[in-house]
């Protein structure tokens, strides 16, 4: 199965919320944003006007002013040569065939580390940093083939979502 994929300054914003908000992270960030929430809603009118400024900054960090300086930052990488070339991920039998700009890599099925599908997209995951992301818009119609095919490859814990 072949997919070319042109990723958006959306893609690479979904896929950095997705990475701040897995795991312990993403669960210190609920908690914390709740516990100032609820302070505040329980507690205004025995704080202070200082008080209530902080806890309701605390409250917007992981809730407006993380994901928005996320967005910022994948429009400034949306814009590099590297994303705006269109990538070619070629999901066969053997491997995965990787193409830009006229460079091609073979990538084996057991050097693919993992694969999260995600609601928007796909990420090949080569290692504990390095991915490839593929829309699932991309993906389309061929989702549940596609999917047939990973479940061939991959053991099942090396996928998710899938």
């Amino acid at each position: 199965m072949k997919f070319e994929v042109r990723l958006g300054t959306v893609d690479l914003w979904r896929f950095s919320m997705y990475h701040v908000n897995k795991g312990i992270q993403g669960i210190f960030n609920l908690l914390f944003t709740a516990a100032a929430i609820l302070t505040l809603v329980f507690a205004w009118d025995q704080l202070s006007g200082g008080y209530i400024a902080f806890l309701a900054m605390c409250a917007l960090i992981f809730s407006v002013w993380q994901p928005f300086l996320l967005y910022l930052k994948s429009r400034k990488q949306a814009q590099t040569a590297g994303i705006r070339e269109p990538l070619t991920l070629e999901f066969g039998e053997e491997n995965v065939k990787v193409s830009q700009a006229g460079q091609e890599m073979e990538l084996p099925w057991d050097q693919v580390a993992k694969i999260v599908k995600t609601r928007h997209m796909v990420i090949v995951y080569t290692d504990r940093i390095h991915a490839y992301l593929l829309p699932v818009e991309t993906v389309g119609n061929d989702m549940e083939k596609f999917s047939a095919l990973l479940r061939a490859r991959l053991p099942k814990e090396r996928l998710r979502g899938l």
